[in-house]
């Protein structure tokens, strides 16, 4: 083969693609992007037709305005201190989540967080492409959705062939910018309307749906699980990520929500279709085509973060491996979890137990793996291999993987359950797509986080260092030292 046909070569292509976006090597410092950059992109993940959705929905249940901001505010809060744990962890490793996982929750911890993550990101995939499709329905009366759903899911995974970057710079220059400009006109408009001052009047519906309930579906569909995939991007400082959290969790959870209340509000349509129309008359000068297109921009820099999470996931059982393969093979499955969904002809419920699943199951294990980040040596006593360069964690192969930390598996799947009880995620149940028990994520969350907390201080009275290795899953990694003998570096203060 010639110089030229190797550097043009599809086999060229293909190996640049694969590298596009290493998941097994610790991102270096000098390759993190600034506070703002990651603004823009949090702002754009989290700047969501599906939390207009949540409006639209809110208003039709019958809440107020004034109900709806305190749900709003309510699950801001607790999302940016869930962030601040999740994101951070990535940020301090450098690692993905499902890599650190791997180190940090051994091999069956580790397979437990990729299923979570395949799960919550294809489940969120396939549900957004349907979501679209129900979008250009309204716009212009389009049919065979079932069809259209597939074909959305397919398309929507160019950006992942090329990596994170490709994410990144799609969200920062192309979709944050429209979707920031739009949500802020549109609730501007809609308040210094002649209708503005009744905003706040209670609607003439019975209310069945409240204050906590819309704080849990606000949590769900903001979660992502996966922040360190993304955050491990950003460059460390002072705020630690506070300024690009809050900035997205507060102007996607506050601008988008209010803005599709507003909208079923002023148009005091029954349906989605004909809210959607208004909506374009009303914030996009009547242009169906323009909508169109914003409407697309953000579903699919939406579905660009819930794919990037399932290929990472399928990345760590490939050891980094085959990466466009797993695209493509994940697309075709989002073709068909699409299509399922329309079939099933239940939008709203696909949305409750969707959203409900995205703020429990894999929450739970990021938020253990934080724990063990930042409290595991101060609680514990125990500490894992570090990484280069000052990082506090060492990238763990599968071979010196510990098989499970007892402990934290027994946190997550303790947190699951009480999340899955009390958020009515059980299926053959009578609660099953109904039940809400105060704000399920947070009561999962808390479950999780007392009892992987009590665990690692459990082992300050354990003298066994084989029980303290089997209970918190430190993982074996071998060094050589001077004389070339292996020798095991597994330390405990």
């Amino acid at each position: 083969m010639s110089a030229d046909q190797s550097e043009h070569g599809p086999g060229e292509f293909l190996e640049l693609l694969e590298s596009s976006d290493p998941l097994e090597t610790i991102v270096p410092l000098g390759n993190r992007d600034s506070p703002f950059k990651m603004s823009l992109l949090w702002v754009t993940f989290q700047a969501s037709v599906s939390s207009m959705y949540i409006g639209y929905l809110a208003r039709s249940a019958g809440m107020s305005l004034t109900s709806i901001l305190w749900a709003c505010l309510i699950a801001a809060t607790a999302m940016v201190g869930y962030g601040m744990l999740a994101a951070n962890v990535g940020t301090e490793t450098g690692q993905p989540h499902s890599i650190l996982a791997r180190g940090i929750l051994g091999k069956s911890g580790s397979a437990l967080a990729s299923a979570l993550l395949i799960v919550t990101g294809m489940g969120w995939y396939g549900f957004q492409a349907v979501f679209l499709s129900l979008v250009f329905n309204g716009l212009f009366g389009l049919t065979h959705l079932e069809l259209f759903s597939g074909l959305f899911a397919l398309a929507m995974i160019a950006n992942n062939l090329l990596g994170f970057r490709s994410v990144s710079a799609y969200a920062r220059f192309v979709a944050a910018p429209i979707l920031l400009a739009w949500g802020i006109y549109t609730i501007i408009k809609a308040f210094a309307s002649t209708s503005g001052p009744h905003l706040f009047t209670a609607p003439h519906v019975t209310a069945t749906q409240g204050i906590l309930f819309t704080a849990e579906f606000l949590i769900g569909v903001a979660m992502f699980g996966n922040e360190p995939d993304i955050f491990r991007y950003a460059r460390s400082d002072r705020g630690h990520n506070v300024i690009s959290l809050t900035f997205g969790y507060g102007l996607g959870m506050l601008v988008f929500p209010v803005a599709g209340y507003l909208m079923a509000e002023l148009s005091g349509a029954t349906t989605l279709g004909a809210t959607l129309h208004y909506f374009t008359q009303f914030s996009l000068f009547g242009l169906t085509a323009l909508a169109a297109v914003v409407f697309t921009i953000n579903l699919v820099a939406l579905n660009d973060a819930n794919l990037y999470e399932a290929v990472n996931a399928v990345q760590n059982f490939l050891r980094g491996r085959r990466r466009v393969e797993t695209v493509i093979l994940l697309g075709i499955l989002g073709l068909g979890i699409a299509v399922f969904m329309e079939r099933s002809n239940s939008v709203q419920n696909n949305f409750f137990i969707v959203a409900g699943i995205c703020a429990i199951f894999l929450p739970s294990t990021t938020i253990v793996m934080a724990l063990d980040v930042f409290l595991l040596e101060k609680l514990s006593g125990c500490i894992r291999p570090a990484g280069e360069d000052g990082m506090p964690r060492a990238v763990i192969s599968w071979e010196n993987a510990s098989a499970g930390n007892i402990a934290g598996i027994l946190a997550i799947l303790a947190g699951v359950v009480v999340g899955a009880i009390t958020g009515g995620l059980v299926p053959g149940t009578p609660g099953f797509g109904k039940t809400n028990v105060g704000i399920p994520a947070v009561e999962a969350w808390l479950t999780a986080s007392f009892i992987y907390i009590g665990s690692m201080l459990s082992t300050r009275i354990i003298k066994s260092t084989k029980i303290k290795e089997t209970l918190l899953g430190l993982p074996r990694v071998l060094s050589e030292n001077i004389d070339g003998e292996a020798m095991d570096d597994r330390e405990f203060a």
